[in-house]
């Protein structure tokens, strides 16, 4: 199964880290079985939308039969697939407006934030001066205004299929953790991918996981109307 993401707006990179944002949004989140899925995507090309729920555990975790999501909202549609070896859960933190969140299998979202490494998706509306030169100067500014000694440098480009995404990388970042984000811009939104890791060594180990998974990203429309029943 997938799982389908309904998000409006989005949290950045600092709602996992406790920094404040000023890019806050008010997601909703569903989720769809694969033939949902399928109508879903065929609607989104006409402007409607069709979901169904289908099951899901307390947590909201989905198993390797389900570790693939699809996120909507306003101005944006996006499908992704979690990497092996790891859980995309869609409800662990839905209080802080977190919808498509990511740690190794057999772990869970507390301990894997304590001592290992988190992923998660982020998409914000743009404005007009809005680019992802733009937002990454302004993630590298709050990391250093936040956390003087954060070193920021730009890694390795991740090539998802003709383009490439450009990626910031956060050391030793808030918190103390290693930090990485890919940055995706769209017509009208703007699309990150965070990783977080406890410390270097964990992040070295993981990272080849975070391209898997920014490497799946496919963008299907930015024209999105969703109605509510």
């Amino acid at each position: 199964m997938w799982n389908g993401v309904d998000n409006e707006a989005g949290t950045d990179r600092a709602a996992l880290t406790g920094e404040t944002s000023a890019k806050e949004y008010n997601p909703r989140m569903k989720i769809l079985s694969v033939a949902t899925l399928l109508l879903l995507a065929a609607a989104l090309q006409v402007g409607a939308q069709e979901t169904l729920p289908s099951p899901k555990d307390e947590n909201g975790a989905k198993g390797k039969d389900g570790n693939c999501g699809l996120l909507y909202g306003k101005d944006h549609s996006l499908t992704f697939c979690a990497p092996e070896g790891w859980t995309l859960n869609n409800g662990i933190m839905n209080d802080q407006g977190i919808y498509a969140v990511f740690y190794p299998d057999g772990s869970n979202w507390q301990v894997a934030k304590e001592s290992g490494t988190i992923m998660y998706i982020n998409v914000v509306g743009k404005t007009a001066d809005s680019t992802v030169k733009a937002m990454m100067e302004a993630d590298a500014n709050d990391a250093k205004r936040n956390t003087p000694a954060t070193v920021v440098k730009p890694g390795e480009l991740i090539k998802i299929g003709d383009v490439s995404a450009p990626v910031m990388r956060f050391a030793p970042g808030g918190f103390d953790r290693y930090e990485a984000v890919a940055y995706i811009g769209e017509e009208k939104v703007l699309v990150m991918f965070i990783i977080s890791s406890k410390n270097e060594e964990i992040f070295k180990k993981d990272y080849p996981a975070f391209v898997r998974l920014v490497q799946s990203y496919k963008f299907l429309s930015s024209n999105v109307t969703i109605e509510h029943k």
